[in-house]
């Protein structure tokens, strides 16, 4: 390849990514995605008014994350009618194969009243599915020990607004440069894992306080 050829390759490659990286803000833009914004009813604890409110950007395939799960109720019981929760989508595609489908069966589960029961099964059995090399068998079988009407499930699962749903929650997490999970937002001041979690809620609880 000539020199000349070269440097037209590395112009249309630069021009590619930056139409690229507009076609993504303006997508953003038409999804209506903001920072901070509300997650799904049944995605949320707690009441609409609270003192604090934590929004919480997991992923159900990380380790960290199953072990942040349970503080987050333990505050949630602890702050109870003080605090709110929010639970936001963002698997970790790169790594965790089967983190986004995940999302998918919890947020199905959701629309029937159970994606807190369902992410709890997610999470305590995450080794069962999170390292397999099909579809997860577990994802139908969790579904079915919560009694959900499966064919309201399955036509949910299969719903592109489901995914579309969750791709904006990453979408958002990604305006907020996040990059790790557990990843928090305390009355929108930034904690990242469990311990920089309960030491900014203790903050807001002083505060609250004097």
């Amino acid at each position: 390849m000539t020199i000349k050829k070269e440097i037209l390759k590395k112009i249309f490659l630069g021009a590619g990514l930056i139409f690229l990286s507009t076609f993504i803000v303006l997508l953003v833009r038409h999804l209506d995605v903001l920072p901070h914004r509300a997650s799904p009813a049944f995605r949320t604890i707690g009441i609409d008014n609270a003192k604090i409110h934590i929004e919480e950007f997991t992923d159900f395939a990380c380790p960290a994350c199953a072990g942040a799960h349970k503080i987050i109720h333990k505050l949630a019981k602890a702050f109870k009618g003080e605090m709110k929760v929010s639970f936001k989508h963002y698997p970790l595609l790169s790594i965790h194969q089967w983190s986004l489908q995940a999302a998918v069966y919890a947020d199905c589960a959701g629309e029937q009243e159970k994606f807190w029961d369902y992410a709890d099964l997610l999470f305590e059995n995450q080794k069962d599915w999170s390292y397999a090399q099909e579809m997860p068998k577990e994802f139908e079988i969790y579904a079915k020990k919560l009694n959900l009407d499966m064919k309201k499930f399955d036509v949910c699962v299969n719903n592109p607004e489901t995914t579309k749903t969750i791709k904006m929650d990453m979408a958002e997490g990604k305006m907020l440069e996040i990059n790790a999970t557990p990843s928090f937002f305390v009355n929108k001041k930034r904690a990242v894992g469990s311990h920089q979690l309960i030491d900014l809620v203790r903050k807001f609880e002083y505060l609250r306080k004097k």
